[in-house]
């Protein structure tokens, strides 16, 4: 292991006990109220996590722009890594940016199939269960989930993917690049197959999952699992390139 690797793990391990421990929360009059972790039973009524958790629902786009942004931008340096051994990428900054404005859409759109599902679950459109999701069973709570992450990925991820591979090449390029520049240099097979096949045996099963979390949870566990998926893609195309 190279230290740069050493201090990654680092960077990683403290941005998850940052979570756990989280020592802010929302205070009434606005703003963040110190509120550490570790002075209230942290381990038996989960302070950080609730702590986390209300400062998000506080200030949920700019919590959502630091975490996607965060954790997607590590991602990219942890692709870099294993491709080319180096803890490096170009434009990184740039890609922050875009990153962070797509954790601010997620928080919207998260919402907002969210709430659509239960809407047209209420007019009998749909199955998924209609109570706040505190009331909720762990079986009716899993056909909610199952219901949200079909829907916002079956409409949203295809569209959000592609955009962001635009956003890469248009960095790459320096310049806005036009659509059918894009799709040339866009190879089929990653639109036409690989998108596809990635929204319906991972997106949809993993963000099942991260739709049976409390709302203020749910944008981390993308970025969690965007960076999940960086690294098992990586790891195969190197297995591939082996065989």
């Amino acid at each position: 292991m190279k230290s740069s690797d050493f201090f990654a793990l680092l960077f990683f391990v403290a941005l998850c006990l940052l979570v756990l421990i989280f020592p802010w929360t929302a205070a009434p009059e606005g703003g963040l109220l110190w509120a550490p972790a570790w002075s209230d039973s942290f381990t038996a009524k989960l302070t950080g996590l609730r702590n986390f958790g209300a400062a998000v629902n506080a200030y949920p786009y700019t919590s959502g722009f630091l975490k996607v942004g965060i954790l997607a931008t590590f991602g990219e340096l942890l692709k870099s890594r294993l491709k080319s051994g180096r803890w490096h990428t170009p434009d990184l900054f740039p890609k922050f940016l875009v990153w962070g404005l797509y954790g601010m859409l997620f928080t919207l759109v998260f919402a907002l199939f969210a709430a659509g599902v239960q809407a047209v679950s209420a007019r009998g459109l749909w199955f998924a269960c209609t109570k706040p999701y505190a009331d909720m069973t762990l079986a009716e709570n899993l056909r909610t989930g199952f219901s949200i992450s079909l829907w916002c990925n079956l409409i949203f991820c295809y569209p959000m993917m592609l955009a962001h591979e635009w956003f890469n090449v248009s960095i790459a390029a320096r310049k806005p690049v036009a659509g059918s520049v894009f799709f040339a240099a866009l190879p089929p097979a990653v639109w036409g197959s690989f998108l596809p096949k990635t929204i319906l045996w991972f997106w949809i099963p993993a963000h099942t999952v991260t739709f049976c979390l409390p709302p203020d949870y749910r944008v981390l566990m993308s970025a969690f699992l965007s960076l999940a998926l960086g690294f098992m893609l990586t790891l195969s195309a190197r297995a591939h390139a082996k065989g």
